[in-house]
């Protein structure tokens, strides 16, 4: 065990009979992957110090996991318990099957009573820490060990790369076979390749791991696609899993626990894949507002020509309209088109097209089942699970004033639901619920982008203040009393400001398109809308460019 020991940061300093003091205090203990070596709260008689693997420092009170730091070799745990004779203040867990030198709390008071200098070692490693702490108190759990199947794996290692800044450790344990790669090409962008790694054992890759991630921040394993002793060790150890494929392997179905992804193999999707893996994923919130929503393309399109990734979207009402639309692989010059069209299809001279009037009036002026059969046709009758894009639609129920979200089943059925407008609109049954605007309780959705974990929240927000709105000054020119149309369309806009105002989220960039000028029924003036849409997002950009640039992190877990 001794030369053991003194391959550990915390022992290398200490002269030679401290070292054989200490190795007959010492007991060897092995944990696998995802074993509590204590709990928070338990008695704590021993200390830990990391041969090899690592550990993770966490609290799991009320159900859920918080995360303090990360260890690794040469680390130590479970002291200050011993010392102050106070229960453990915090749990660890293995994250890389460890091996742990432990010390009891007599050994640990005797060998401090000999030896000084290990009370003076273990206070500058607790200053360490307790530094670390204060500047990142509790850590997000860390997805650095991906395992992939598929030839790919080198693609997904280079975007990883250029999205964080990062080191990235390419581990071919097989799964490259005589594929070439241009190592040169890697290297710059970041990326160390190694290969011939299907030569370890599936006994040494834990202590291989372990070293590794003292080094990268990211260790991709590239696993062959039939399974061996090696394979099923490696997708234990990582923590995500990744078929770069059209369908999945059985064997992997079943092998493979938690964090498992199929994913075709194509630049987009492997790009996206990356920002998922990397927490650098765009969520896009595309607000209610009418006419006034056609700006969203605009947005959209700039975000297109520059681009500004999107990986996610919640929309509501009018926004729920080009979401659906743009979530489905429609083109932005195949979004005008819809755009240009409704201006006919919702025209009263050119026979409301889009609408059917309900005589007498029931619920809404307006039935809504030619809406429903023009939705379909525009989306052929996609459903939810069919998009390019995660896509969520906003809709309230009328009777319980709750939020409803639809993010699976027919995109059409969603939409429709989504831009009831009151007493415009019958509120259409889905489920147990009758279904109004979704901007009624949620017109700028980006708190749905914030528990889908969106790391870069954008919202796109056409619904100016109050006070701003044009066609509210010139009514109060007039003196005259509005329609029974314009109060409709008043109380709607009087609400949304209010909701936005009381529901403000945490938001990376807010774009908002000066539509003061326009109604939410300026459905004949598509072009003008659009274009201050371009223009609010090119405003965004220099925002955008600075959130979405690399970011490298300082290493917060070094021995």
């Amino acid at each position: 065990m001794r030369s053991d020991l003194r391959l550990i940061p915390f022992f290398a300093d200490l002269s030679d009979d401290v070292i054989l003091a200490i190795e007959k205090y010492c007991r060897r203990e092995h944990y696998s992957r995802g074993e509590l070596v204590f709990a928070e709260g338990d008695f704590g008689d021993r200390m830990y110090i990391i041969q090899s693997g690592q550990v993770k420092v966490i609290s799991e009170k009320n159900g859920s996991e918080r995360i303090f730091s990360y260890l690794n070799p040469g680390n130590f745990f479970g002291e200050t318990a011993l010392l102050t004779g106070e229960p453990r203040n915090a749990g660890v867990r293995v994250v890389i099957d460890s091996d742990l030198i432990s010390l009891g709390r007599q050994e640990l008071q005797e060998l401090i009573e000999r030896y000084p200098n290990i009370a003076v070692e273990i206070t500058r490693e607790l200053s360490r820490r307790l530094t670390r702490q204060i500047q990142s108190p509790v850590q997000q759990e860390e997805l650095n060990i991906v395992a992939v199947v598929g030839q790919q794996a080198p693609v997904l290692a280079e975007q990883i790369a250029k999205l964080t800044g990062e080191e990235v450790f390419l581990f071919d344990l097989g799964g490259l076979g005589n594929m070439p790669v241009d190592q040169t090409t890697l290297s710059q962008e970041g990326v160390q390749l190694a290969r011939g790694g299907q030569n370890l054992t599936a006994d040494e890759l834990p202590a291989r791991l372990s070293s590794l991630v003292q080094d990268y921040f990211w260790v991709i394993l590239a696993i062959p696609l039939r399974p061996s002793l090696l394979t099923i060790k490696a997708i234990d150890l990582a923590d995500v899993t990744i078929q770069l494929a059209d369908a999945p392997e059985r064997w992997l179905t079943q092998a493979v626990t938690r964090n498992f992804m199929v994913v075709k193999p194509e630049p987009k999707r492997i790009a996206r894949l990356a920002r998922k893996i990397a927490r650098r994923q765009v969520g896009l919130a595309l607000s209610s507002g009418g006419a006034r929503g056609l700006a969203h393309i605009g947005v959209l399109e700039v975000f297109e020509r520059e681009r500004i990734p999107v990986d996610m979207l919640a929309t509501a009402s009018m926004g729920s309209i080009v979401g659906a639309l743009y979530a489905a692989g429609a083109s932005v010059d195949e979004m005008k088109q819809v755009a240009q069209l409704m201006q006919k299809q919702t025209n009263l001279l050119k026979g409301f097209s889009m609408w059917d009037i309900g005589l007498p009036p029931r619920s809404g002026l307006v039935r809504g089942t030619k809406t429903l059969d023009y939705f379909r046709k525009i989306l052929q009758n996609k459903n939810f699970e069919d998009l390019e894009l995660p896509l969520t639609v906003v809709a309230c129920d009328v009777i319980t004033g709750e939020e409803v979200q639809f993010d699976s089943g027919p995109i059409a059925d969603a939409v429709r639901a989504s831009i009831s407008m009151i007493g415009i609109f019958e509120p259409p049954r889905i489920g147990d619920h009758f279904l109004i605007d979704g901007g009624t309780v949620n017109p700028v959705p980006t708190s749905i982008l914030k528990d889908k974990r969106a790391d870069v929240i954008v919202a796109s927000s056409v619904i100016p203040g109050l006070s701003e709105r044009m066609h509210r000054k010139e009514q109060l020119k007039t003196g005259k009393a509005p329609n029974v149309v314009a109060i409709v369309m008043g109380a709607l806009e009087i609400m949304e400001s209010e909701i936005i105002r009381q529901r403000a989220e945490a938001i990376d960039v807010m774009i908002q398109p000066d539509v003061a000028q326009f109604t939410i029924s300026d459905f004949d003036r598509v072009e003008e809308i659009i274009q201050v849409g371009r223009e609010a997002a090119q405003r965004a950009l220099p925002q955008l460019r600075q959130l979405l640039a690399p970011q490298p992190r300082a290493k917060s877990y070094a021995a």
